[in-house]
């Protein structure tokens, strides 16, 4: 997986091992599957400079694998190589592994079943009738 900086909806700065996640039929990508991410914080000292930390991306959870909606990520970039060597000694990965990480595809590929309008025509005619009442 590629460390990538993804921006969310909200301006969080999130650096992360990312992949994209595709409708199979369509190829449309509907998700972001991250490993490890942490959220950039900074701060700048008196000396005028910007230090940076990292902060993990869920503190209630032990997860390090989570899931991003597509629409809720405003730009991906590709961190300064500060910032990846930083985030990556922070979350180092033993050797063997990062070499099997590597050789992946950068795609995950989801079987999602399409939602039929029609079918959810109904559902909404019957809240409204129920809110009505």
């Amino acid at each position: 997986m590629a460390v990538k900086v993804l921006v969310n909806a909200v301006g969080q700065h999130i650096v992360s091992e990312a992949k994209q996640v595709e409708e199979k039929e369509s190829k449309r990508i509907i998700a972001y599957l991250l490993e490890n991410p942490r959220v950039a914080s900074y701060n700048r000292d008196e000396e005028g400079n910007i230090n940076v930390g990292f902060a993990p991306y869920c503190v209630l959870s032990d997860e390090a694998s989570f899931t991003i909606r597509a629409e809720n990520i405003v730009a991906i970039l590709d961190p300064r190589e500060d910032v990846r060597e930083q985030y990556t000694s922070l979350v180092s990965v033993p050797a063997e592994e990062e070499a099997e990480e590597e050789a992946a595809d950068a795609t995950v590929v989801a079987d999602i079943e399409p939602v039929a309008e029609e079918a959810a025509k109904p559902k909404a005619k019957k809240a409204k009738a129920k809110a009505a009442a």
